[in-house]
């Protein structure tokens, strides 16, 4: 076999050199440096009998090489998620862990599965990219207008209305979402109108068979605050959350990001199930509505597997046969929170009362908190350092009688998460 112009040059510098020339001679006279020399005399004294040859740019075998029918399955899921052409990718995202997700729901050991790191290659060598989603702008204020960091599954929950939305032949909708901000998990119910009544009937029903969060977080809207006139005029869906045990905590008007959680559901309500859908009517809605919500609780389920997130204890839930007068509630002691935003003034309005702070945090987020049964209102300040600070105390008279809560309307239970719903066990908390 003849020999490449290389090959010829590689085995002459040798021969040279095992004729006593100095090295430093050779590689000079032909042009070369001094690791080119090296690397082929290194090379001819492992003994190698075609030394001399270069060899292969690419190795023979790529050990972490994704199988090519692997990688074709990769490629069909993210296809069929991005058109939602199946039923199980109908309401689904589109990332390498749903990837991941589906792949096990069809059966594929976990082992077996490729990275989220190997997946998103694979997407982008497929030229499958879809735009990133948009996410909120960064706030001046890092997190301090909150003090209430939840770690904990159902510790707090967000709820908001989306709406009105219009059914052709039908009318408008109104669609009522809660979201667990810690365990993910979802649930919601369309309405003709955005009453109180219907954000109540759905609360009860729901804390039937689901935990109490600790915290319920709102928006303004007088689907909750109901009252804009009275001073101090704590609503009926208010007294239902301190009936329950609830704190409620009020984000700042006009500052949708605060509720950050439930507007990202909100987003994926409506790219993922609203646009592509058809509905006919308010029932046909309802119904598809609740495949919608289990499709994303069974996603969340298997995401949440790996984490080692905590569940508040303890958890309580509301017996199946509780019944109360919505109309005629008593007030309960516990805390009703306000994240506020002090005016040019200094002051604030709480329950449609002003007080008035300190002009030295004009412009800042303080938090807001009346204890119904200290009949107090305190105001505090998250400041540079992450220090919570209690700034000014006012009594906050109530004037009617406040009951104690009682443990008798909850069930003790039990709750475990998982691919085929909850597993309730107990009875009557004493």
């Amino acid at each position: 076999m003849e020999l490449t112009p290389e090959e010829q040059e590689r085995k002459q510098v040798i021969q040279r050199f095992m004729e006593g020339e100095r090295p430093v001679d050779i590689y000079r006279d032909i042009n070369r440096s001094k690791t080119w020399f090296k690397k082929w005399l290194n090379r001819y004294q492992t003994g190698q009998k075609k030394w001399y040859k270069s060899l292969p740019r690419e190795p023979a075998i790529i050990y972490n090489k994704t199988n090519e029918k692997l990688e074709q399955v990769v490629v069909k899921i993210r296809k069929s998620l991005m058109e939602g052409s199946e039923d199980s990718a109908r309401y689904s995202f589109v990332g390498d862990e749903v990837i991941q997700f589906q792949m096990e729901e069809l059966g594929y050991e976990p082992s077996a599965i490729p990275s989220r790191s190997t997946i998103k290659r694979i997407i982008k060598r497929h030229k499958l990219r879809v735009n990133k989603k948009e996410r909120y702008k960064r706030v001046r204020s890092k997190g301090r207008y909150t003090i209430i960091k939840p770690e904990c599954i159902d510790e707090m929950h967000q709820i908001d209305f989306v709406g009105p939305r219009y059914i052709k032949g039908f009318g408008p909708i109104n669609s009522l979402h809660l979201k667990d901000v810690v365990g993910r998990q979802v649930a919601g119910n369309q309405y003709v109108g955005k009453s109180m009544n219907n954000v109540m009937e759905f609360l009860l029903d729901y804390w039937k068979s689901h935990p109490i969060p600790r915290y319920l977080q709102i928006d303004n809207g007088m689907s909750f605050t109901g009252d804009y006139i009275h001073p101090r005029s704590i609503s009926r869906f208010v007294r239902l959350c301190l009936y329950v045990g609830i704190e409620v905590i009020f984000i700042a008007p006009a500052k949708p990001w605060m509720n950050g959680t439930i507007e990202a559901f909100n987003k994926e309500f409506d790219r993922l199930f609203w646009r592509p859908e058809t509905f006919t009517s308010l029932s046909d809605i309802q119904a598809k509505s609740a495949i919608f919500h289990a499709s994303q609780n069974k996603f969340y389920n298997w995401k949440g597997k790996t984490q080692d997130l905590k569940s508040i204890s303890p958890k309580r839930m509301l017996q199946c046969d509780f019944e109360i007068d919505s109309d005629n509630m008593p007030l309960v002691s516990g805390k009703i929170h306000f994240i506020r935003v002090l005016d040019s003034k200094g002051s604030i309005i709480v329950l449609n009362e002003c007080f008035h702070v300190d002009e030295e945090y004009i412009g800042e987020y303080i938090w807001v908190t009346i204890d119904t049964r200290e009949q107090s209102l305190v105001i505090s300040y998250n400041d540079e350092e992450m220090v919570v600070r209690k700034i000014q105390r006012f009594d906050y008279g109530i004037d009617e009688k406040v009951y104690d809560l009682d443990d008798n309307i909850f069930l003790s239970r039990i709750i475990q998460r998982g691919t085929n719903g909850l597993s309730f066990f107990g009875g009557t908390m004493r």
